[in-house]
């Protein structure tokens, strides 16, 4: 996890920490296994409006993960494949 500013962050922390957001350090990732059917995925990051972008990890599965429903803090991710597949996922917004 990367550092989060508090109220009171200095100029040099603040500095430090949008850097790494440039840097693309921005704390929105995570890995999820996803088996045929539904799936849920929780994450604290996860709201109504945010997108759900998938990375394949491997080359096992017959299918993409897609977003059934989302909701605070957690989101329903279906999936055709046969085989669980692990994929890396970011939540934006």
């Amino acid at each position: 996890m990367y550092r989060k500013l508090n109220n009171n962050a200095t100029a040099r922390e603040t500095a430090e920490v949008v850097n790494g957001v440039l840097d693309g350090k921005i704390n929105a990732t995570g890995t999820v296994t996803v088996f045929k059917g539904s799936n849920i995925l929780v994450d604290e990051r996860i709201g109504y409006e945010s997108v759900i972008l998938f990375s394949a990890r491997s080359n096992d599965g017959f299918g993409l993960p897609y977003v059934e429903s989302k909701g605070k803090g957690e989101a329903i991710v279906g999936y055709g494949g046969d085989n669980g597949t692990e994929y890396d996922y970011v939540v934006l917004g």
